[in-house]
């Protein structure tokens, strides 16, 4: 009689389960929110990244443009922080120039840093230390000159290959455990990272390669 009960008990509940299972697939509409069938696969709509454990996507936010791995902050904008919203850059900061050509036109941001031979970006001059400077850029010195350095392009950018940091100044996707584009080659003495982050000496664990990770981040 005890067995008989236990059995009986547990009937409602599979027909419960088997029910809710039945109501919460719509063969109309078998994705995620946030995603569309495509050619029988369900794919993030557009403006939308993955949330990265296969239950949707999540729309992008404002100012915001979705590329193969993460919301980023569209042409202009920036920013303060990771975690921040994207926010207007001043006018003609970061603006692109050439030093043997396209001269910076902002009368506050008239100095052509150069990132690839002649050419690069717009920013200012005469900083003391980076809080004087716009957010995210560090006050460094080159040949006498102080100015407001942006941070390498992608790096902290989320990634899942090294496609999605291609072209970027943090070129190396670091697929092991951060999953976030990082700038390779970088050196130690003087050490070449971008202010709060550190060059990574990586030999010690058998890899020939040096990159510039969060300080504090390094492994070694």
């Amino acid at each position: 009689m005890i067995r008989s009960a236990a059995v009986s008990m547990s009937l409602p509940a599979v027909l419960v389960i088997t029910c809710l299972g039945a109501c919460l697939y719509d063969p109309d509409d078998p994705c995620s929110p946030n995603q569309e069938l495509v050619d029988g696969v369900c794919v993030c709509v557009a403006g939308a990244v993955s949330d990265g454990d296969g239950g949707g996507c999540t729309p992008c936010g404002a100012n915001e443009v979705a590329t193969a791995a993460a919301c980023t902050c569209a042409e202009g904008y920036i920013r303060a922080d990771e975690d921040g919203p994207c926010e207007l850059l001043p006018a003609g900061l970061g603006a692109p120039c050439d030093t043997e050509g396209l001269a910076c036109a902002d009368p506050v941001y008239d100095f052509c840093r150069a990132t690839d031979a002649t050419s690069g970006y717009c920013t200012s001059t005469g900083c003391e230390t980076s809080d004087e400077c716009p957010p995210l850029h560090a006050c460094e010195e080159e040949d006498a000159v102080r100015f407001c350095e942006r941070p390498p392009t992608g790096q902290g950018m989320a990634c899942a290959s090294a496609d999605d940091c291609a072209g970027l100044e943090a070129s190396y996707c670091e697929t092991f455990q951060a999953h976030i584009c990082l700038v390779p080659d970088c050196t130690l003495e003087p050490d070449s990272c971008h202010e709060g982050w550190e060059c990574c000496d990586l030999s010690g664990l058998g890899l020939d390669q040096t990159l510039c990770v969060e300080e504090g981040q390094c492994p070694t």
